[in-house]
């Protein structure tokens, strides 16, 4: 894992599970510092090299999406921007995808529990034999406190931030985040080696990483929820892809089906238990909407690279 200079540092053993207004800040940071964040596992060290898939059943949910934080930001108050721009993410020697139970878009059809680790020392993994794909860092939860007392579990997604999980949010690009309440409370967590867009399974190659942004402050920039600026060309889909459609008047059936459809093709194409298919696609697939304005249907597509089908 390499190292990460920075003006501030929070280590992974400063911690928290929620978020909560109240919270006590362990960083005081001035807009245009630089700070970099060791990120722990998103399970919380809850999975590791030795666990097994029955053990996925034991998991404590309310450990999940860990986040390390919170930084105050001088001179942040309700109705500003807090903008971060994401200098670098080095993300650890070791992750892990899954099927948890209970978890994913496909969960009444795949109920796990399934798990595979993964070696991210390098630039790339290999997805099934003969078949790499570059690692692509980004971070899965990044978002300020709520306005509303009470504490807000870390695994869900708001207008705050929080379980976004855009890929994205990668070294280079600019997310803009809210202001809520006074200092802004940011907090980073759920580091990812490599996901699709969607996340389909529920989980991407999750790991541990050191992230290291720059803070900003736009006074009365008045957002409703986050924008993210991705700072370049996204490149995405930079290969061939094959895409499986799902069409219907609901866009989330419609993605249901379009998920499965090309959990069944890939299948059949690698010759891999469904379930092992559908945890690949977490990875690699990019779950887009096609179409919205015809009505009573609209088309969900998910693209697979073609390469798996060659």
């Amino acid at each position: 894992m390499s190292l990460i200079t920075a003006q501030h540092h929070l280590g992974r053993d400063t911690f928290h599970h929620v978020w909560d207004r109240d919270l006590a800040p362990e960083l005081v940071v001035k807009p245009g510092d630089e700070v970099s964040l060791g990120l722990r596992d998103p399970s919380d060290y809850q999975i590791t090299a030795a666990t097994t898939a029955s053990e996925l059943n034991d998991l404590d949910p309310a450990r999940m999406d860990v986040l390390t934080g919170p930084l105050w930001v001088e001179g942040a108050m309700p109705g500003d921007v807090l903008t971060v721009d994401i200098l670098d993410i080095s993300v650890g020697a070791w992750g892990w995808s899954a099927i948890l139970p209970g978890m994913g878009l496909l969960s009444d059809q795949f109920p796990g529990p399934y798990l595979r680790g993964w070696r991210t020392d390098g630039d790339s993994v290999e997805i099934v034999p003969g078949h790499r794909f570059a690692l692509k860092p980004m971070i899965g939860v990044v978002g300020v406190a709520p306005a509303s007392a009470g504490q807000f579990a870390a695994t869900v997604p708001t207008n705050a931030g929080g379980n976004i999980d855009v890929k994205y949010v990668r070294a280079g690009s600019q997310i803009m985040l809210p202001v809520l309440v006074e200092g802004a409370l940011l907090s980073m967590g759920d580091a990812h080696a490599l996901q699709g867009d969607g996340e389909i399974n529920g989980t991407a190659i999750e790991c541990e990483a050191d992230v290291s942004f720059r803070v900003g402050l736009i006074a009365g920039g008045g957002l409703e929820a986050p924008v993210i600026a991705t700072g370049g060309p996204s490149d995405d889909p930079a290969e061939a892809h094959q895409v499986f459609l799902g069409v219907g008047p609901d866009l989330f059936a419609a993605a249901r089906a379009a998920s499965s459809r090309a959990v069944d093709a890939v299948s059949r194409a690698l010759e891999l238990d469904a379930d092992v298919a559908y945890a690949l696609l977490g990875t690699i697939a990019e779950l887009r909407i096609n179409e919205i304005v015809d009505r009573p249907n609209w088309v969900v597509g998910c693209m697979v690279p073609s390469r798996l089908f060659q």
